[in-house]
């Protein structure tokens, strides 16, 4: 599975991001794409996919404390 950032999103919080990601989300898109894309949304990341944009869940980020919460 391939994760796209976007460009907003700070390298030091991508890891903790993936490691979410691949516990979440364990099967492609039902469109067959296996590519997922972060957005940033607000105050939230969406975890969606990157070729129909069909959302997968949202992530709460608090950016200046680096930390990710499910």
């Amino acid at each position: 599975m391939k994760i796209v950032y976007d460009p907003d999103i700070p390298a030091t919080l991508q890891p903790s991001i993936q490691k979410i990601i691949k516990e979440s989300v364990t099967n492609p898109c039902p469109c067959g794409c296996n590519e997922i894309y972060v957005s940033v949304l607000d105050d939230k990341l969406d975890i969606k996919c990157y070729d129909c944009g069909t959302s997968f869940f949202e992530l709460e980020v608090e950016v200046g404390e680096e930390t990710v919460v499910h």
